[in-house]
């Protein structure tokens, strides 16, 4: 079997695990015995717990990341593209619970710091996206000429803050109003509004 398309099993079997049992209880046996392989047969793979761990979340949020990127290439309107990415980003954990519920065991996987980011290289990604819907907006006239690297940090940051409302602290439905409501208020005040129409 391909390197890549094994790594990608084990990372499966490895999320369901920890998100059922978490990091401290899950055993490198367990995993093994998940995927019906030997555990010195995974040190192939990954170079022990942690580096299970780690990789293992690294690849479920790239996978997230991929989802969003995938569905926001779909359409060519840019408020268009703001809006599913908005909903998507946020909506995303709903349907999947395994990474939910590490999230909520583990919540420093989310951070508002850069250098306490375990996992930056894939939220730059992530703050990639939004500098590019940003700059298609800003060159079709469509949005107002904002910095594009500060005002996707700003708006990244406003969505870990919301994620962690929602997912980690459990806000659920008031949060996920509050999400929506934001959104509105982001692209009205960030459209240009067309000629002859006042602010």
């Amino acid at each position: 079997m391909d390197k890549e398309l094994k790594q990608n099993e084990i990372f499966q079997a490895a999320l369901k695990l920890f998100a059922r049992f978490g990091y401290q209880k899950t055993t490198m046996e367990d995993v093994a015995a998940e995927l019906g392989m030997s555990k010195g047969n995974m040190y192939f793979y990954i170079s022990g717990k942690r580096d299970l761990y780690e990789k293992t979340v690294s690849s479920a949020l790239h996978q997230w990341r991929e989802t969003v990127a995938a569905a926001v290439a779909q359409v060519d309107d840019v408020v268009e593209k703001f809006s599913i990415m908005a909903r998507l980003s946020f909506e995303y954990l709903v349907d999947h619970e395994n990474l939910r519920a590490i999230l909520i065991q583990d919540p420093s996987i989310f951070t508002l710091t850069p250098r306490e980011d375990r996992f930056y290289e894939i939220n730059l990604g992530a703050m990639q996206l939004i500098k590019n819907i940003l700059a298609q907006g800003i060159a079709e006239g469509r949005f107002l000429p904002v910095d594009v690297n500060h005002t996707s940090e700003l708006f990244f940051s406003i969505y870990i803050m919301f994620l962690i409302k929602r997912y980690v602290k459990s806000e659920g439905v008031s949060s996920a109003r509050m999400y929506d409501e934001a959104t509105k208020i982001v692209l009205r005040g960030l459209c240009v509004a067309p000629a002859g129409m006042t602010a």
